[in-house]
């Protein structure tokens, strides 16, 4: 195989056709080096986009399925406060059933954090990531909240053994009845405003529902008698 070897420039016009061929090939590699990166990116947010999308879309059918238990926690409220008016007054209780609980499913979201590590959303359009940022900002919010709420209808266990309750006991139950009431109302006026940024880039995903869990079922059961009953 015959090589060539290179030729020595003898004039300033050849020497700038030399480097003139260097640079360009450079360029050109360094264009072909960017155009197939962002292809590579191109492809990982494209796939991270459709993934983030249906975790939202779960995340979402989670709280929507809290959220409409609201009338089991409105029920729920009215007979606490009406058992702590009755026991004030010295009336019989008439209770006839548990207290039951709310369920808080779990919001992981290892899917955002797995895209926030890789850099895939440092590479999506800002108002893009605008978008997804709003959704999953929200998470810590409704967390706290609904931990507190979780704490304070856990107390309110006590009233399973009311008849059992001291003084001590009663006072726990009315300071745990206004925490949920608290909660209760800042989560009820916030729901829609929670799911709004939710709506906008979730994806479908099935519907979630914990009213046939034992505990719920039991929540969104009244659990007195009937004041006619009682006074009998």
């Amino acid at each position: 195989m015959e090589i060539h070897k290179p030729k020595a420039a003898h004039t300033f016009r050849e020497f700038l056709i030399e480097i003139g061929t260097i640079v360009c090939g450079i360029l050109i590699a360094l264009g072909l080096e960017q155009a197939i990166e962002a292809w590579h990116w191109h492809e990982v947010v494209g796939e991270e986009r459709e993934a983030l999308r249906y975790e939202i879309g779960q995340l979402r059918a989670v709280m929507k399925a809290q959220f409409e238990l609201n009338p089991c926690y409105v029920g729920r409220l009215a007979d606490v406060k009406e058992i702590i008016r009755r026991h004030d007054a010295n009336e019989p209780l008439g209770i006839i059933g548990l207290v039951g609980r709310p369920l808080f499913p779990p919001t992981p979201r290892p899917l955002w954090e797995l895209a926030v590590a890789d850099q895939s959303v440092a590479h999506m359009k800002l108002s893009e990531k605008r978008r997804f940022t709003d959704a999953y900002n929200w998470l810590p919010v409704y967390e706290g909240i609904t931990l507190d709420e979780r704490a304070a209808w856990r107390q309110l266990q006590v009233l399973n053994h009311a008849d059992k309750l001291t003084v001590s006991d009663w006072s726990t139950v009315r300071e745990a009845f206004e925490h949920a009431a608290e909660t209760h109302q800042i989560v009820a006026g916030s729901a829609n405003q929670w799911l709004a940024p939710f709506d906008v880039v979730a994806a479908k995903t099935p519907d979630v529902s914990v009213r046939h869990a034992p505990p719920v079922e039991a929540f969104c059961t009244p659990m007195l008698a009937a004041k006619a009953m009682v006074r009998q």
